[in-house]
């Protein structure tokens, strides 16, 4: 029996690099990334399709440094919208079906409740507006789509939070064992979301795509947190013993605003009884124990 062919955008980053892992067994894969070609070029992104011809597209590339994003808007419109127009457009005429991954900074955080599918988007950030361009996009060019929106997202390869984390901790636990001064890691405290791990997005996906679910949906694990409290829980899990201490926004600027409040609920996953994405620390805590070699200090960047 002949394999359907699946695409994946962004294979290379922390949760293309899952979705790999996630589809081998079905699906014969073509990963891409930017080495390969640039999606922000129709041209490139025609001829890409055209010779795989696939089946379904993952999209997962995207310009994700929130701050960068910033400071380079026409480069993040050029990836995150541009460059998913053409994805569409492409899917639409070899007749793909797509999968698009955007983000809680689709909103503005000025909730205090979680965000539906049905909520407003109003996002406050030049990375938040390219990334809903790009769904805007998908929505006036295909019938057929799935836009899941992510939040906190953590992976063994790439920059996150978790992997940030263990890096400063493990450095400040050494400091102490060199008999150094000790300065407590700042961690803000006034901003809340979900922390999500890529393979139970990849395993959402897939389950997703077996029940045929259309239009948008929020893909996060249950439960949320501040990112001082998603330190402490990781900080506990590893047994690290770590001094933190909380600090608010206005203590640790950035270029871009964060959205205070952006926990997003599963509710259109809920209504259809598929919603398999776990508890946020149970997730968190599979993940240090499967991926304990990678996280190593001196595997961590």
């Amino acid at each position: 029996m002949t394999r359907p062919k699946l695409l994946i955008t962004g294979c290379r980053g922390q949760l293309g690099s899952d979705l790999l892992n996630a589809f081998a067994d079905r699906y014969n894969i073509w990963g891409v990334d930017i080495e390969d070609f640039d999606i922000g070029d129709a041209d490139a992104v025609n001829d890409a399709f055209y010779s795989f011809s696939p089946d379904l597209v993952l999209h997962a590339a995207a310009y994700t440094n929130v701050d960068e994003c910033e400071s380079n808007p026409k480069l993040a419109m050029h990836i995150n919208a541009d460059g998913t127009k053409h994805i569409a457009t492409a899917c639409k005429n070899i007749n793909a079906r797509l999968i698009y991954y955007s983000t809680d900074y689709v909103f503005s955080g000025d909730t205090d409740r979680p965000y539906i599918e049905t909520d407003t988007p109003a996002p406050k950030t030049v990375y938040g507006q390219s990334k809903l361009a790009g769904e805007k996009f998908i929505a006036d060019i295909l019938d057929d789509y799935l836009i899941l929106r992510l939040a906190w997202v953590y992976g063994a390869k790439g920059k996150n939070f978790v992997r940030t984390m263990i890096k400063l901790g493990w450095e400040q636990e050494k400091t102490a064992r060199d008999g150094g001064i000790i300065e407590p890691l700042k961690v803000v405290n006034d901003q809340t979301g979900n922390p999500t791990w890529t393979w139970e997005i990849a395993r959402q996906t897939y389950l997703a795509i077996e029940r045929n679910l259309t239009g948008i949906c929020h893909c996060t694990s249950q439960g949320e947190a501040t990112w001082y409290e998603f330190a402490k829980a990781i900080f506990k899990t590893l047994d690290m013993h770590v001094q933190i201490r909380p600090c608010t926004t206005e203590e640790y600027p950035r270029p871009a605003p964060r959205p205070k409040y952006s926990v997003l609920e599963n509710k259109r996953l809920q209504e259809m009884g598929i919603d398999i994405m776990k508890e946020y620390r149970q997730a968190l805590t599979e993940f240090l124990t499967n991926h304990k070699k990678v996280l190593l200090p001196c595997n961590v960047s």
